[in-house]
């Protein structure tokens, strides 16, 4: 099976430039799976993007391996391996692309092709209830990457016949809107890849002290992470509605990751819970998020 590799976009810098770059490069690629393959162009894109941190992770750097394909029991080609797990290794961007789709056309994922090319939230929805990948969020990080991105929008088009070597297609980036969300009575939105809080405070006319300040972010050098929730108004000093408690679900949580979760101030919750904001959580406690 496929192995999602977002845990390595925690640790990588993804540029926008570097996103736009990456779709003006794969878009054509992408377009000839949709034509001969029927999945959708924008979501090889946006997986392509995710699984790769736009082409810039060591799997496609090291092995072409856009997508997290693993050897398998059967795979007899050339190979990589990133610690114990061992990866296909390809000749070529192109042929990652190809047996992408080649894996999407196995008895797993068959139900999908019975959506509509340009149903990329039943397709999202579709690869994550059909395993694709652990992750809880990854149909909404594909959803937000397409979305926010206009992949959705190159649906209609025809790929170009190319040459050898295959030749780039400049694509005309869109003005980014990221969806609007709503939760706990705020606004909040998706960091998709290439995201910089100064970039979200512009969109949404906010001054970027005032986004920190709303996400409770002392450090102006840290950057969102892929799925992140970014709030564009103030957060509440408790819980809304019937949001009580909360169990640490891993030990990799932290407080913030808790206010964020349920828009309450950081400075609030460590108050409620007589924690300090920096406070270590373990697998199992219990936040309280109301006084």
């Amino acid at each position: 099976m496929i192995f999602s590799l977002f845990f390595n976009l925690l640790a990588l810098s993804v540029t926008r430039e570097e996103v736009y770059s990456y779709i003006d490069k794969y878009k054509n690629a992408a377009l000839i799976e949709q034509r001969d393959n029927g999945i959708p162009v924008s979501i090889t894109l946006a997986q392509g993007l995710l699984e790769s941190a736009a082409g810039t992770s060591r799997l496609a750097r090291e092995g072409n391996n856009h997508f997290g394909v693993k050897c398998h029991r059967s795979y007899k080609g050339d190979s990589t391996h990133i610690g114990k797990t061992c990866y296909r290794k390809y000749r070529t961007v192109h042929e990652s692309y190809l047996d992408h789709s080649r894996f999407l056309k196995g008895k797993r994922y068959q139900e999908l092709f019975t959506l509509e090319l340009t149903d990329y939230r039943g397709w999202a929805y579709g690869l994550k209830r059909c395993g694709y990948a652990t992750d809880p969020l990854y149909a909404e990080k594909l959803i937000n990457m397409i979305e926010t991105y206009g992949l959705d929008k190159l649906v209609g088009e025809t790929p170009q016949k190319v040459d050898k070597p295959q030749r780039e297609q400049h694509w005309k980036h869109p003005v980014l809107r990221h969806p609007i969300k709503r939760r706990h009575g705020l606004n909040y939105v998706m960091a998709v890849l290439g995201d910089t809080y100064k970039d979200i405070a512009s969109e949404f006319d906010v001054k970027y002290i005032k986004l920190l300040d709303y996400n409770d972010l002392a450090d102006t050098n840290k950057q969102p992470e892929v799925g992140e929730i970014v709030y564009v108004n103030k957060k509440h000093s408790e819980a809304q509605g019937d949001h009580f408690q909360y169990r640490v679900k891993d030990d990799k949580e932290t407080l913030w990751h808790v206010s964020q979760l349920f828009g309450v101030r950081l400075k609030d919750l460590a108050k409620i819970n007589d924690l300090k904001p920096d406070a270590v959580l373990h697998k199992g406690d219990l936040i309280r998020l109301k006084r």
